[in-house]
């Protein structure tokens, strides 16, 4: 299968709401002008776990469906879409730029989404609050190096921005945006999120993907309808 083919059909992408995981193919899907049909699993009920069993056969999501073609695994998914999808790719060519994206994903799911976990959904936690603030002041300073080579966390846009945008998102859905505005370096990052057109040139903002409360609380899904 070729890049570009059967983007005029929707591929679908099974996933559990409010997943960061699901979140980031989602986000990668609108940055590359890929339509995607977002169907909401729920991983403890048997009938909805039927469902992925023949593209994931140890029921791992998010998974994604292509024609007849299933890819999961978050990693193989953003690949996936990258290389499918238009405009330019999420990942840099240029080898320190590259590394950057990959260390700043791992910071992002390995150390920060711990923390964030902890601080969502009505918890409290004081001593993950302070991790929160401490890893968030390192993406500070990490984005105020970059001034002058673009306005996003390895300089151009990239897939570090997608692996950190869901756990941003989460911070400000749980009433703790103010940990967001407290950094002026983070908060514009933020705002450029929100507001940018996506990476293929399509008028799409891929920020309305991420989900709200009542959208989590009852997974469901969003959906990417660009090419319709």
């Amino acid at each position: 299968m070729a890049i570009g083919d059967n983007l005029a059909n929707a591929k679908v992408l099974y996933g559990v709401t409010g997943c960061a995981n699901t979140s980031k193919c989602l986000f990668a899907a609108a940055e590359k002008g890929i339509d995607i049909n977002g169907i909401g699993i729920d991983p403890n009920q048997d009938s909805d776990l039927a469902q992925i069993k023949d593209g994931s056969p140890f029921g791992s999501l998010p998974m994604l469906k292509d024609s007849d073609f299933y890819v999961y695994g978050t990693e193989a998914i953003l690949s996936y879409l990258d290389d499918k999808g238009f405009g330019n790719s999420l990942i840099p060519r240029n080898a320190v730029a590259r590394t950057q994206l990959y260390q700043w994903a791992h910071v992002a799911q390995k150390v920060f989404a711990p923390e964030v976990k902890k601080i969502s959904d009505g918890n409290s936690d004081a001593t993950a609050l302070e991790a929160v603030k401490t890893i968030l002041s390192k993406l500070e300073n990490q984005l105020k190096t970059k001034v002058q080579r673009g306005d996003y966390i390895v300089g151009d846009f990239s897939l570090a921005d997608i692996h950190w945008a869901p756990y941003i998102h989460a911070c400000c859905l749980y009433g703790n945006e103010a940990l967001i505005d407290a950094l002026p370096a983070v908060k514009t990052w933020w705002s450029h999120m929100k507001v940018r057109k996506s990476t293929s040139k399509e008028n799409y903002v891929a920020y309305t993907v991420l989900p709200s409360l009542d959208e989590i609380s009852n997974n469901k899904m969003r959906s990417v309808s660009i090419n319709a």
